[in-house]
């Protein structure tokens, strides 16, 4: 018996008069059932219960007919899909709707039960009623209106750990062998043959092949801005807000330790991580500066990345406080930082050069909308389309949390011609 079977069965034994916590026990004492179920159980069956009035009337409002003529069992399986829609919310819309259409014993109560469910849905009133409370995710919302709730959805989700292989020290075949003899599982991941998806950082973070620098832990849609930068061996390039040093390091990797990456941050501290990770993996060529990105010169380098501080939008299941630190406030206040520091690093290059902005946010006043207004500053540089230097992208580089199980990133890539 499943979660939704048992809190509805319960249910009705309570619609004929018996105690909900007696007509659960009753049901787990007769089906054998996982104990996560059982707490789905009880919060399905008990919400239900607390909301029933509340829930009736939004039902009342969307049925044509008697709501208290169905049977048991239709009932409460509309009164517990209403609650899921309004109180549960790490459960996508469709599949609520899909979970309580496979309800129906007939296609005549399938077709009420679908009827209904999207009528509460579409219902403004009670849209209102199931709004998250967190203004970032509101704003996620109101970005993402197709991808909204599943992008939610998916900050729930323990976030699928990256480790990267160091091509300067194996080739990807030789790097699976050494994973394979350490005992370290691994699967491959979505774009690059030298990330790999694992299960935990534990294991890894405590491995020899770490400690000798033949993997990094880097999130591969963070590599996608890399690739984005398509750093060529013999090239000058700023890594502006450099640390911890996970790009900056790839970067030297894809530049098979030629050319030059001067890795600038604000703190001292946090630019050791940076040094340490290059000595860590054998990298000769990044050059640590400790400089405020918005004031830092340099003239005639081949390339920017500026990756900015932002609001960390796309990584909330990794980051959780965000969704109770970040309000408008401190959207306005990152944005100004944003565009200062791009504003700044434009300087930085030569003609022809090309500057990279990225954040781990997915929200547009931090990424469409601080490109548009440099953009409009800056009648010297254009956008060079994303999708010609990585697999994901159009003109801009932008992956959702949801899509490929890593962090959620924007980037945009500009050339400077004149």
């Amino acid at each position: 018996m499943t979660a939704r079977e048992a809190a509805i069965s319960a249910l009705c034994e309570v619609d004929e008069g018996k105690n909900l916590k007696d007509a659960l026990a009753a049901i787990y004492e007769k089906n054998e059932m996982k104990d996560e179920d059982r707490q789905l159980a009880n919060e399905l069956a008990f919400g239900t219960l607390r909301h029933r009035e509340e829930i009736d009337q939004i039902v009342r409002e969307t049925l044509t007919g008697d709501f208290f003529s169905l049977d048991a069992t239709l009932k409460n399986v509309l009164r517990i899909s209403v609650y899921q829609y309004l109180f549960f919310d790490r459960i996508p819309i469709y599949a609520i709707v899909n979970e309580a259409v496979n309800f129906g014993r007939t296609l005549k109560e399938k077709g009420l039960i679908n009827a209904v469910l999207r009528g509460v849905i579409r219902n403004k009133r009670v849209q209102v009623l199931r709004e998250p409370r967190a203004w970032v995710f509101r704003k996620i919302m109101d970005a993402y209106q197709v991808e909204g709730e599943k992008i939610i959805e998916c900050f729930k989700i323990r976030p699928t750990p990256y480790i990267r292989i160091n091509l300067l020290k194996n080739t990807v075949e030789e790097a699976r062998e050494k994973l394979r003899m350490s005992g370290l599982e691994y699967k491959q991941a979505n774009w690059f043959s030298e990330f790999k998806s694992v299960d935990h950082l534990s294991l890894v973070i405590n491995s020899p092949l770490m400690k000798q620098g033949d993997i990094s832990i880097h999130d591969e849609a963070q590599g996608l801005v890399c690739h984005l930068v398509d750093p060529k061996p013999g090239e000058r390039i700023v890594d502006l807000c450099s640390a911890p040093g996970s790009k900056a390091t790839y970067m030297a990797e894809m530049m098979k330790n030629e050319g030059m990456v001067i890795a600038v941050d604000i703190s001292n501290e946090r630019l050791k991580l940076v040094v340490d990770n290059a000595v860590r993996l054998g990298i000769r060529v990044i050059r640590p500066v400790i400089a405020d990105g918005r004031y830092y010169k340099l003239e005639g380098v081949d390339k920017v990345l500026v990756d900015a501080p932002c609001t960390n939008a796309g990584v909330i299941a990794k980051r959780p406080e965000v969704k109770d630190r970040v309000n408008k406030k401190v959207v306005t206040r990152l944005a100004k930082l944003q565009y200062d520091l791009l504003t700044n690093a434009a300087h930085y290059l030569r003609v022809g050069g090309s500057l990279i902005y990225s954040t781990c946010s997915i929200l547009p006043d931090e990424n469409e909308d601080v490109i548009t207004l440099f953009l409009k500053s800056n009648p010297n540089f254009v956008v060079e389309p994303a999708n010609d230097f990585t697999p994901q992208g159009d003109d801009f580089l932008k992956v959702l949390p949801c899509d490929y199980n890593t962090d959620g990133v924007f980037a945009a890539r500009l050339k400077k011609t004149e």
